[in-house]
């Protein structure tokens, strides 16, 4: 069974913080950030490394929580949008993403 790697960050809403995950993302393999307080423009997210998608509950303000998760195992990951708000960003996986 394949392992997925996370690393977990509280940007406090800086854009320097967000834009830093960039280059942290070229030295480590992550496979799911999980995001606190991420920056956010216009209601989304921003300064999302390339090869990640950013995952979150849309709302009239800005989400407190998100998770970039690599483009490549998305299509593994289910948004459970029903059980999410913007404090909460919750997902369902496969038993083994990695593997298809």
């Amino acid at each position: 069974m394949a392992t997925l790697t996370f690393a977990q960050i509280n940007t406090h809403h800086c854009k320097a913080a967000m834009a830093i995950l960039s280059l942290y993302t070229h030295e480590n393999k992550v496979d799911i950030f999980i995001i606190q307080e991420p920056y956010c423009y216009m209601g989304e997210p921003r300064y999302i490394p390339p090869g990640y998608s950013a995952i979150f509950a849309h709302s009239n303000r800005n989400p407190r929580a998100s998770l970039l998760i690599r483009r490549d195992i998305i299509h593994n990951i289910v948004f459970l949008h029903q059980f999410s708000n913007p404090d909460n960003t919750i997902v369902a996986t496969t038993a083994d993403p990695q593997s298809t």
